[in-house]
């Protein structure tokens, strides 16, 4: 079950909530307020640095400003933001657009390390599109580390994210607030430790892709909350994202967030650990007297249509590893689960003290609740226990075995149920060793499956093992990971 605080869209941002009094209007204002500045004369780059500097000079190299919010407000299509090596403390606020081809971008010094420290947000985009923000260290912001909001054709890639907020009501944050954001790139960022959930894609957010990032360590700490990816828009694609130590679920969808895409992610280990006195906290059933466990599910996709959930590694994660729940009764789902590899998942938890107890609500590497069942197709998956527990859930009916739910739903037709042979689960360590049944066996027509798989590696056919896979290729790997033989 989610607590009803989940519902809430943002924590601790006063921008969150403000709508244009007329948004085809001011959307097309947007482009008619872009200055259009390399492509007419203006110099290409501009340069920060915060010595020998003047907020009152002309951003060149030989006097350059002190600060990026300076070179924010200047910045125009086509020129590139050179931040010099330093700690920074103003919050960033885009004042221009870029234009296709012509974007504004904001980067470190060739090998410098430029840290935002300590302002509300500390890059702010709102109603501004075609912008760059990559390799930057943004942290102890008082709201949301990164905050955008009606925006198109951002790119915010190599980044920081640590530290937003605070772990008490009413100043949580989350590392990323990204709204009504469309035709954007999140990739290769790191966004952990915040007192929020890591990525919030709300509001409209569509045509997006958030690739390749690490989640990890987000937690409110008052109450079970936090996510690594939350997507509550529609239509994006989710891919090779690391997720894992999160306070709640590791990637989470909520109402709104039809048609996503949820590819060859590694998600494991999200669950957490409060004191027993705190809000959404008091299950007596696990023993633990000195607190509660909390974490939730690897994925979970609740109230929304269609997507796919295909070609995951989900890891002993709190309760159930890919969980279909909360649709309407007669709804069709339209949702496709294959390829995934999920294992250990609900069985066991920290407790506190260095042993393990049974986890709260919800068990399974796979479940589907009782009104999600209309048009989901669950197939080609791998799943294990290593301790007794709930293999599947289907409905009502939890089942203990891969056999006993194949029998009763007639989902998984081709599923697997043995050892994947990670190669070291214990340190995160998810690839494939020799001989695992994962290889050469899944469904590569399976929807959103993809020619390489997490680390960017192409689908090779092991000559150890037979093709039992189906589709244009007979020899994909199922997991996120494509097993790479030595020859």
């Amino acid at each position: 079950m989610k607590p009803f605080l989940r519902t809430r869209q943002h924590s601790g941002s006063p921008m969150i909530g403000r709508q244009l009094v007329a948004g085809v209007t001011a959307a097309s204002l947007m482009g008619l307020l872009v200055p259009v500045g390399a492509a007419s004369g203006a110099p290409t780059f501009l340069y920060v640095r915060s010595t020998s500097c003047s907020d009152s000079g002309t951003g060149t190299a030989t006097l350059p400003y002190c600060t990026i919010v300076k070179a924010a407000k200047v910045a125009v299509a086509g020129q590139t933001v050179v931040v010099a090596a330093g700690t920074y403390f103003g919050e960033v606020s885009l004042w221009h657009s870029g234009v296709s081809g012509l974007p504004i971008i904001f980067r470190p010094a060739t090998g410098a390390t430029v840290v935002i420290s300590g302002p509300r947000h500390g890059f702010t985009i709102s109603n501004q599109s075609w912008i760059t923000v990559s390799g930057f260290r943004i942290q102890n912001t008082t709201s949301s580390g990164v905050y955008v909001s009606n925006a198109k054709g951002l790119s915010i890639t190599g980044n920081t994210v640590q530290t937003s907020g605070r772990r008490i009501s009413g100043a949580a944050a989350y590392g990323m607030y990204l709204n009504a954001m469309t035709s954007s790139s999140v990739k290769g960022n790191l966004v952990t430790n915040n007192a929020g959930s890591g990525i919030l894609m709300a509001g409209g957010s569509t045509g997006n892709q958030v690739v390749g990032n690490e989640l990890s360590f987000n937690a409110y700490g008052y109450v079970r909350n936090a996510v690594g990816i939350d997507l509550r828009g529609p239509g994006n694609i989710v891919k090779a994202n690391r997720v894992h130590h999160n306070e709640d679920s590791g990637i989470q969808v909520f109402p709104g967030g039809d048609r996503n895409q949820i590819i060859n992610n590694i998600v494991y280990a999200n669950m957490g650990f409060t004191t027993a006195a705190q809000t959404n906290c008091a299950h007596p059933s696990t023993g633990n007297t000195s607190g509660c466990i909390t974490g939730d599910h690897g994925i979970d996709s609740l109230g929304v249509t269609g997507g796919s959930i295909v070609g995951n590694t989900v890891y002993g994660n709190a309760t159930s590893g890919i969980n279909l729940e909360g649709l309407a009764a007669s709804t069709t789902s339209g949702v496709t689960i294959a390829n995934n590899i999920a294992t250990d998942n609900g069985i066991r938890c920290p407790n506190g003290v260095g042993g393990t107890v049974k986890c709260p609500r919800t068990g399974g590497n796979i479940r589907v609740d009782a009104t999600s069942r209309l048009g989901t197709s669950v197939n080609f998956d791998l799943v294990n226990l290593s301790a007794p527990g709930t293999m599947m859930v289907w409905g009502t009916t939890s089942y203990n075995t891969l056999a006993s739910f194949r029998t009763a739903s007639g989902q998984e037709a081709r599923g697997l149920q043995a050892d994947p042979r990670f190669t070291r689960a214990a340190t995160g360590t998810f690839t494939l060793a020799a001989r695992s049944p994962a290889i050469d066996s899944a469904n590569s027509g399976a929807p959103g499956q993809t020619t390489s798989d997490a680390p960017a590696r192409p689908r090779v056919d092991d000559p150890a093992t037979p093709n039992i896979g189906i589709g244009p290729r007979t020899f994909d790997d199922r997991g996120a990971f494509e097993y790479q033989p030595a020859t």
